[in-house]
C-alpha cells in the first residue's frame, strides 16, 4: 500500500481527550498557500472558518491537503448545520466540525443524527469512493470513524447557555466550543468579552460543561486570558487568525521602518 501513515487517526481529538492543550489559528482566507505556511508553525490545529470566511468545500479541501504533510489537524466551522454540508465535509475527510450557535438540545440531536451512520443517524454511505477512506484504502473506515471524528457544538448565546445541559448531554457530542464574542453581543455588551457579565457566563459554562464530562474549548484574545482558561481546564484554544496576523505584522513592520527613515 502506498499510504505510509494512518490518515484516519485524529490527533486533535486524541490529544484533547488526553488533556493536552491544543492551540489553533484561524484561517479566514481561502489560500492553500497561507494554510501551508501556518502548518509549518507549532500551532496544533487550523481553524478553517467557513462561517465567516468565504470558503467553499473545495477551498476547505485544498487547505486540508496543504497541511496534511505537517503536524496540524484541520477543524472546520460550518456556516450552519445541515445534512448536505456535513456529508460533503466528512466524505472529504474532515473529521472535526464546529457547528455555530447551537441553542437547544433538539438542534444538537439533529446534528448528531446527520453526522452518524445508521442506526444512530442517517449519514449516507459514500466513503469507499471518496477521500474520507482515501478512496477505498481504508476498508475499515465505517468501523473506525465514530472513534476518530469529533462533532463540536458551539454555544454563543443566552439561549444556548440556558439550554446548556440539554446540548452537552446529547449522545455523541465530542466537545463544546464557547463563542465569547457573539455571547457578549447577545448579552448587550458589544464586542466587550471582558465585561463582568460575560466573564461570569464564560466561567460558569466552562465549569459546568466539564462537570458534565465533556471537553470544552474557546478563543482567547490575550495570553493572560488563555492562561486563565487553560488553568480552568479548557483543552483547545483559538489564538489569532491569518488576516489579523498578516495585518498586524504588516503595520508593525512598516511602522518600524518609518520610525528610522
Amino acid at each position: 500500500m502506498a499510504i505510509q501513515q494512518d490518515y484516519l487517526k485524529n490527533h486533535f481529538k486524541h490529544n484533547v481527550e488526553a488533556g493536552k492543550l491544543q492551540f489553533g489559528v484561524g484561517f479566514e482566507t481561502t489560500s492553500a498557500d497561507v494554510a501551508e505556511v501556518l502548518a509549518t508553525t507549532d500551532y496544533d490545529w487550523l481553524f478553517i472558518d467557513a462561517e465567516h470566511g468565504p470558503h467553499t468545500i473545495q477551498t476547505i479541501l485544498d487547505a486540508c491537503r496543504a497541511i496534511a504533510p505537517y503536524g496540524m489537524t484541520p477543524v472546520v466551522r460550518v456556516p450552519d448545520a445541515n445534512s448536505g454540508i456535513i456529508k460533503q465535509l466528512m466524505d472529504s475527510g474532515v473529521q472535526n466540525i464546529i457547528f455555530p450557535k447551537v441553542e437547544t438540545g433538539e438542534e444538537a440531536e439533529q446534528i448528531m443524527y446527520w453526522a452518524s451512520y445508521p442506526g444512530r443517524g442517517n449519514r449516507g454511505m459514500g466513503a469507499p469512493a471518496v477521500r474520507a477512506s482515501r478512496f477505498g484504502a481504508y476498508m475499515d473506515y465505517q468501523d473506525r470513524i465514530e472513534a476518530e471524528s469529533m462533532m463540536i457544538l458551539q454555544i454563543e448565546s443566552k439561549k444556548g447557555m440556558e439550554n446548556l445541559e440539554a446540548i452537552v448531554k446529547t449522545q455523541g457530542v465530542g466537545a463544546i466550543f464557547l463563542g465569547p464574542i457573539d455571547l457578549a453581543v447577545d448579552m448587550g455588551h458589544g464586542l466587550n468579552i471582558f465585561h463582568p457579565e460575560v466573564v461570569e457566563a464564560m466561567d460558569y459554562m466552562i465549569k459546568r460543561i466539564q462537570e458534565l464530562g465533556v471537553i470544552v474549548g474557546t478563543i482567547a484574545l490575550t495570553p493572560e486570558q488563555a492562561k486563565k482558561y487553560a488553568d480552568m481546564g479548557v483543552r483547545f484554544l483559538g489564538v489569532g487568525a491569518d488576516t489579523g496576523l498578516l495585518k498586524t505584522m504588516a503595520m508593525n513592520t512598516l511602522a518600524s521602518y518609518k520610525a528610522v527613515l
